[in-house]
């Protein structure tokens, strides 16, 4: 039996969460947004770069569209925890610590993912033109900004997760 603090703390917990969630979804989107600006920009302005364009194109696409669902989604899958927390306390917890162990190991592979990212970026900037090389460093702000993004969210679901542990 839980007892109303602990279920307090609980709802905080999920609060906490779910704001952090919503918080770096709209971060990702803004990201594809800018990433589609530059993109449109640098077609514009150094049409002789349309390969930069192109990859500045396809990464903003890759954020854009699952960090707008992921914002749209948010706002139910918080109420949807709620109430479900209400209902069953002890099974919505089995439950939700176990996607939580799915979620941190899925960020583990992403880490995997950043660091191929990185290698791809410096094989592409040492195989593009010299001319070229200059202007292929407008992309390495996502290099740094995605894995910070995903260590972030890798904190908070293990804290969410602590958060959730029996005690």
């Amino acid at each position: 039996m839980t007892t109303s603090s602990a279920q307090a703390a609980v709802r905080q917990a999920i609060d906490d969460y779910f704001s952090g969630e919503r918080r770096d979804a709209l971060v990702f989107t803004l990201l594809g947004a800018a990433n589609l600006g530059a993109a449109a920009t640098v077609m514009l302005a150094l049409p002789g770069q349309r390969l930069l364009a192109l990859a500045l194109a396809t990464i903003g696409i890759l954020e854009i569209v699952p960090g707008f669902w992921a914002v749209r989604r948010q706002a139910a899958r918080h109420a949807e925890a709620l109430a479900q927390q209400q209902r069953d306390p002890e099974g919505w917890r089995a439950g939700e610590s176990a996607r939580l162990g799915r979620v941190l190991d899925a960020r583990r592979r992403l880490r995997i993912a950043d660091a191929v990212f990185v290698l791809a970026f410096v094989v592409v900037v040492v195989l593009s033109p010299p001319g070229e090389r200059l202007t292929w460093l407008a992309v390495p702000g996502q290099m740094a900004l995605l894995p910070l993004l995903n260590i972030a969210m890798a904190r908070r679901t293990r804290r969410f997760a602590v958060a959730l542990a029996p005690r």
